[in-house]
């Protein structure tokens, strides 16, 4: 090979590397606006939540996409706005999903106990809220749920029996 031609295998070889890492730089920089923006819109949400905007807050925080950033708020604000506009089924998994992210997080165990109340899945509840006490045992609100279900529960003796068949019933659909 002579020399001017390994010159220019050279310069090529430095322009394509040049390219390659401009559009590395570029794609990192695109993905840093989208995790922006998905954060701007997280806080948004959360904050329509707050003013009780829920149908407002689910649909904004419905339309962040799921690869942007992974952080509980995200599914537990969006499941907390499907319990607040009374849709249980919809939120039980959402809630499930944001607990994977931090399950030590007492305000989704707590969400969680409600829902699966408001679902008639009792023993569930019931666990959700007892994990909320064995982690903050101050917590008044768990106990005292806690203890709305056993009265509950002596009331109809067949409570946890229906429950359990009612789950089994749920897992075959």
């Amino acid at each position: 090979m002579t020399k001017p031609m390994t010159a220019l295998l050279v310069i090529a070889a430095l322009i394509i590397a040049l390219a390659a890492g401009w559009g590395l730089n570029l794609y990192n920089l695109q993905k840093q606006e989208k995790q922006q923006q998905a954060i701007a819109s997280l806080d948004k949400g959360i904050a329509l939540f707050h003013e009780e905007k829920y149908a407002e807050s689910l649909d904004l925080l419905q339309s962040i996409p799921d690869d942007t950033i992974v952080d509980w708020h995200l599914p537990y604000y969006t499941a907390t706005a499907h319990v607040m506009l009374k849709d249980y089924q919809a939120a039980a998994p959402i809630l499930e999903e944001a607990l994977a992210i931090n399950p030590q997080e007492t305000q989704i165990m707590f969400e969680l106990g409600v829902v699966y109340f408001k679902l008639g899945k009792l023993n569930l509840s019931k666990s959700y809220f007892a994990a909320v006490v064995e982690i903050d045992p101050s917590n008044e609100d768990a106990r005292g749920l806690m203890d709305i279900m056993a009265n509950l529960e002596r009331q109809q003796p067949g409570a946890d029996q229906a429950d359990s068949e009612s789950e089994a019933i749920q897992q075959q659909q």
